[in-house]
């Protein structure tokens, strides 16, 4: 058991790792939706992880072995939520990313150096804190659609709430009090798929607009025609014109059916189209260099 759970810490702390180092690697900023987007996904993933170890634990003798890395891989992954929430802002959210690290640190050092009851207070107040700081920066980014971020702040603010009155009652009235003491009546696991389930919510309404601006941008039309088509036509005759506009709709047609006809030329959503059909255009269609010249391409963005 402790070797699953071992396992699955690796595996979701290097999904998360691999996320959130590509989204703040990129040499051109993200959009902030999308950007909030894949770091929510990284923390979904070590949310998940963190629920399988638990599952672990509750079937394993050696219970600390198992909640140990569950607990830690959680609370850094209602860290990474903050992160997401900032990325708007770089230096915000690279000092969110530097406190989800210590909050991290701060668990695990516990876990190990504490005595069990003082471990789990200290984990319960970082919960409290980190799910409150989530909560937030959730309100605080109006670069976000606002409904993914209603829903994590009330899922956030929930569980802080929870988190917060068991650890009051754990320094109050000892660990026998705690299961009675927490809002709403709710367990612990029942909290947290609560919690689990509305940060799932705001991230599938997080996905939907980005999922629609990131097919809109593949449906991005080029059309390409002949350039002034006066000196071409005074140039080369106006057979060998239409003749030019002719083989072009046929090339770009023979690669994209749904391509649509324009004035001298033909609109497609190929990418790189004019890169794609130079060649073809000289070896099938018998083009010269200076008459590839002439195809002018220009992008614009059309309902799809």
């Amino acid at each position: 058991m402790l070797l699953s759970s071992v396992g699955i810490v690796i595996v979701s702390v290097a999904v998360a790792i691999v996320v959130a180092a590509y989204s703040f690697a990129r040499p051109r900023p993200l959009d902030p939706r999308a950007a909030a987007l894949r770091i929510a996904a990284a923390a979904a993933a070590l949310s998940v992880g963190s629920a399988l170890m638990r599952l672990i634990g509750d079937r394993d003798v050696n219970v600390v072995a198992a909640s140990f890395p569950a607990d830690t891989t959680f609370v850094l992954s209602i860290g990474l939520m903050c992160v997401a929430m900032t990325m708007t802002r770089e230096r915000l959210a690279r000092s969110a990313a530097g406190a989800t690290l210590l909050a991290g640190l701060t668990v695990a050092t516990s876990s190990v150096l504490l005595p069990p009851d003082a471990a789990r207070i200290v984990l319960l107040c970082t919960l409290a804190l980190a799910c409150g700081a989530c909560a937030t920066l959730a309100l605080r980014n109006r670069a976000l659609p606002r409904p993914p971020r209603i829903v994590v702040a009330v899922a956030t603010v929930f569980y802080a709430l929870h988190c917060a009155t068991r650890a009051l009652a754990y320094l109050t009235n000892g660990p026998d009090a705690v299961f009675g003491a927490a809002p709403f009546g709710v367990s612990t696991l029942a909290a947290a798929l609560l919690a689990n389930a509305g940060v799932a919510a705001a991230i599938l309404l997080l996905f939907l607009p980005v999922a629609r601006d990131a097919t809109a941008a593949s449906r991005a039309w080029t059309t390409l025609t002949i350039a002034d088509w006066r000196l071409v036509v005074d140039a080369y005759g106006i057979l060998r014109a239409r003749e030019l506009v002719s083989d072009l709709q046929i090339a770009v047609r023979h690669r994209d059916p749904e391509a649509r006809n324009a004035r001298h030329g033909i609109s497609t959503t190929l990418q790189s189209p004019l890169q794609t059909l130079t060649t073809y255009l000289i070896y099938e269609y018998g083009w010269q260099p200076h008459e590839i010249a002439l195809i002018d391409a220009r992008t614009e963005q059309r309902a799809a």
